[in-house]
């Protein structure tokens, strides 16, 4: 039974007048529900109910439906200018409920909130009043430092949060003017008031390398030190294969294997290995990082790794989940060094297709560590350039063949969706400060290792899936049709189509012959974009529910444990399916907590991609303002009500303001996405191409403002 039925049914039951309260087992029985995954299911489903007040339990334990009145709960997102908006969550509101500054009791920027209508039926907009503050969003503040007499504030970085934090003397740690500090606050404003906080730890002057980093890190809670237990296990771990363990494993180290990564890449978790049968099918063997020998289920280092969820990249330095000892070391799949690895061998026929396979514990030695650029240049016979990879010359260019059958007759006969997005890579110099900002090439190596990986999560993944126990899987669900239907109406505008019956959810050889249809038009990076946006977000969840984008029946991550949880977690299990030792009491605890540990994971991969967006914005604004008053050639982006953004070459983006165009009244368009001059005509357009001035770069909001060259 799927989730989504369940809930139906449930819902029915209690809307059904003759419904009595039941308690969890008379509910399940009642229902039907025999096996312990279905029951754990009906748990999560009356879970999220009470979530979204629409079922609470009485005091003998019994669920009953709850009131009508409708109970927001939701997020507060603050504005500079002292109001805010709460975005609900689980409640019947679609729209975002609008709190005046004298309405928010105190309430800051991503606090949960619950929130009362103030509005009546039929007014414009939603507004109401936050009755009850149910959780903090900010436990610590990172801002600027500024001295005063017998005290001082502290500004945060994040305008959202529109007040300072008021810092009495003897909480100021001897902080002074221009610090950049991490505060917390130990007592809540009332109306009116600044709340009250203490330091807790100076990074530094605002000034210095690096510290603008550390303040985005360390404002999203990372934490950048691992601690002394984590420290002491990682210290007695044992590095040394021993015989007996050699004995459970099976021994790959005379096997040509080889990894390739990027030029700058520390750690390496993934292998790959290559032949060809007979028969003329391939054999492809990918070789993972076995982590799970190393980190045990409940250890320090384990509940560290499940805590920080991944490891955090961004452009000057990396944040690991492990411990550099595991990650860079132990664990990291370095040449000549006999490794621990989990296999997956499959053997794919010509037309993709994965006719068998093994998975299974073993040891290898790695032969090469190879980079992307040096893969490319040999397979474009640039010799000269990767004179060192000749003796592996013909297991790449069967892998190069291997990796076009995958794609082609794999992903795109069966309608994977491919967002080849440019990505840009943002250049230091010695202090910090970025220099250049480029495209990331995307290259054929790249592509040839994420065809392996795709394959071999996939084959994990239906594996798994046939077990009888819960496993965790990356779902991505179809696109949210509300988006769908707006993204429809945009581009029909344009003369294009997706799908023959807009009454129907598209396939992905919809979205595929979209792709070929806008393929160098104005409107091709527009509409990918906003495709993009229509696409849901894929989420790790304890149950298969397949991943649309993918086309895949079953996904999972199996790939990468040294950098994320989920991978750990599906290996540790995999492991002890494989060895015959998931007992009852496996089970129990799979069924108690993969749902738990599912979302942690997701949680913390949108927390590790909001750092990354955040600091890739950063220093793009540091990077334009050496370029004030220059001029670029860029495309509009996004088109709101108040201007809208152009994006350069090199993927930085810029705001055009309303306010700043003098020289008609522009009227806004949101179903065209445009701008119409009201006297001359013109139109500013997404997708269109402009000339732009910077006007202004400001590093404190990373907020960069073009102006129209006319």
């Amino acid at each position: 039974m799927k989730t989504k039925e369940l809930k139906r049914i449930v819902r029915r039951l209690m809307n059904d007048k003759k419904y009595r309260n039941m308690t969890f087992d008379q509910l399940s029985d009642f229902i039907g529900l025999s096996k312990k995954k279905d029951r754990q299911m009906l748990s999560h489903v009356l879970k999220e109910l009470e979530i979204k007040a629409k079922v609470e339990k009485d005091s003998n334990g019994c669920y009953q439906k709850t009131d009508d009145c409708p109970k927001i709960v939701g997020v507060l997102r603050g504005n500079q200018r002292g109001f805010g908006f709460v975005i609900p969550d689980y409640t019947i509101f679609s729209e975002d409920v609008f709190i005046p500054e004298k309405y928010l009791h105190g309430a800051l920027d991503m606090d949960t909130v619950w929130v009362r209508l103030t509005s009546k039926p039929g007014d414009k907009r939603p507004e109401g009043e936050v009755v009850e503050i149910i959780d903090r969003g900010h436990k610590k503040i990172i801002g600027r430092y500024e001295k005063g007499k017998g005290f001082g504030f502290v500004v945060p970085d994040n305008d959202r949060l529109c007040k300072d934090i008021f810092i009495p003397e003897r909480r100021g740690k001897k902080a002074i003017n221009g610090d950049k500090v991490v505060a917390q606050i130990v007592s809540w404003s009332d109306v009116g008031k600044n709340p009250e906080g203490e330091i807790l730890e100076i990074l530094g002057n605002e000034d210095e390398p690096g510290i603008d980093i550390l303040s985005v890190l360390k404002g999203y809670d990372i934490p950048m030190d691992f601690t002394t237990d984590v420290e002491r296990e990682t210290n007695q771990i044992n590095d040394r294969i021993g015989s007996e363990e050699l004995k459970k494993r099976k021994d790959l180290r005379d096997e040509q294997i080889f990894t390739i990564d990027g030029d700058d890449a520390k750690d390496y978790d993934d292998a790959v290995s290559i032949r060809k049968k007979k028969n003329g099918n391939f054999v492809l063997s990918v070789h993972i990082a076995d982590v799970s020998h190393y980190v045990r289920q409940g250890s320090e280092i384990d509940k560290s790794a499940l805590d920080r969820g991944t490891s955090v990249y961004v452009v000057d330095r990396v944040v690991p989940m492990l411990p550099f000892k595991l990650s860079n070391d132990v664990c990291s799949l370095v040449p000549n060094k006999d490794r621990l690895t989990f296999s997956c061998e499959m053997e794919i026929d010509k037309n993709g297709q994965v006719v068998d396979y093994d998975i299974f514990k073993s040891v290898i030695c790695s032969k090469a560590r190879m980079t992307y650029k040096k893969v490319d240049a040999l397979l474009e016979d640039r010799i000269d350039k990767a004179a060192d990879l000749k003796p592996f010359r013909s297991d790449l260019v069967l892998m190069e063949e291997l990796h076009e059958i995958l794609r082609v007759k794999r992903r795109l006969n069966r309608g994977a969706i491919n967002f080849d997005f440019p990505e840009a890579k943002i250049i230091l110099d010695k202090l910090g400060f970025p220099e250049e900002v480029i495209i990331d090439e995307r290259l054929i190596s790249h592509r040839i290792i994420e065809e392996f990986m795709l394959v071999c999560n996939e084959t994990i993944a239906e594996h798994v899936s046939k077990l009888d126990a819960p496993f965790i899987f990356r779902n991505h669900p179809e696109p949210h049709p509300e988006k769908l239907a707006a993204f429809r109406t945009f581009i029909n505008r344009y003369g294009f189509k997706l799908g023959k019956n807009d009454d129907q959810v598209p396939s992905g050889h919809d979205f595929q012959q979209l792709v070929t249809n806008i393929a160098g038009k104005n409107e091709e990076r527009v509409i990918t974009l906003l495709m993009l946006r229509t696409m849901q977000q894929a989420v790790y969840e304890g149950h298969n529910l397949g991943h649309y984008a993918l086309g895949a029946s079953f996904y999972t991550h199996f790939t990468s444990p040294i950098r994320r949880y989920p991978d750990l977690f599906v290996h540790r299990y995999l492991a002890k399916a494989i060895a015959g030792k998931i007992n009852k009491k496996s089970l129990d605890y799979l069924e108690a907590n993969i749902e738990s540990v599912a979302k942690q994971a997701s949680e913390t991969e949108r927390r590790s991609e909001n750092i990354e967006r955040e600091i890739t914005k950063l220093k793009m604004t540091e990077y334009m303002t050496r370029h004030l008053e220059e001029e670029f050639t860029g495309r509009i982006s996004g088109v709101t009500s108040f201007g809208f953004f152009v994006e350069l070459e090199n993927t930085i983006e810029g705001l055009v303001r309303l306010q700043d165009l003098k020289d008609d009244f522009y009227n806004y368009d949101p179903e065209l996405h445009q701008h119409i001059g009201e006297h001359r005509g013109k139109i500013f357009r997404l997708g269109q191409e402009i000339r732009i001035k910077v006007a202004k770069a400001d590093v404190s909001s990373k907020q960069i403002d073009f102006e129209p060259v006319e």
